[in-house]
């Protein structure tokens, strides 16, 4: 039975609105008014295109972001590795020099 009544109570807020609605009557606006209306819509349209855009921006950073980290990555990598040789190198020699000291060689 409730919802029954609460059905009811709705029906009749809904009629209330409905013929308030019709009463009111609708507000007269100038044609210059009008105009505005539709100009400021319009360059509110042309500034949601140049936000459609930041996208491409952020991708294009991106990939610029990570070119430059590739090659920087590889640089450190490169120079790691030839700092590598010469230890390796410098052992090498060391080694070389022990075994001829150990033999009599000058």
């Amino acid at each position: 039975m409730n919802r029954s009544r609460k059905d009811e109570q709705i029906d009749r807020l809904e009629h209330a609105l409905i013929r308030a609605h019709e009463v009111h009557e609708a507000p007269r606006f100038s044609r210059d008014w009008a105009v505005g209306v539709m100009q400021d819509v319009r360059r509110q349209g042309n500034r949601e295109d140049s936000f459609s855009e930041v996208p491409r921006v952020i991708w294009r950073a991106a990939a610029v972001i990570a070119v430059v980290s590739t090659l920087f990555v590889g640089s450190v990598l490169t120079w790691t590795a030839k700092q590598g040789e010469a230890d390796v190198s410098a052992l090498l020699m060391m080694a070389t020099a022990d075994s001829m000291s150990l033999t009599g060689e000058p």
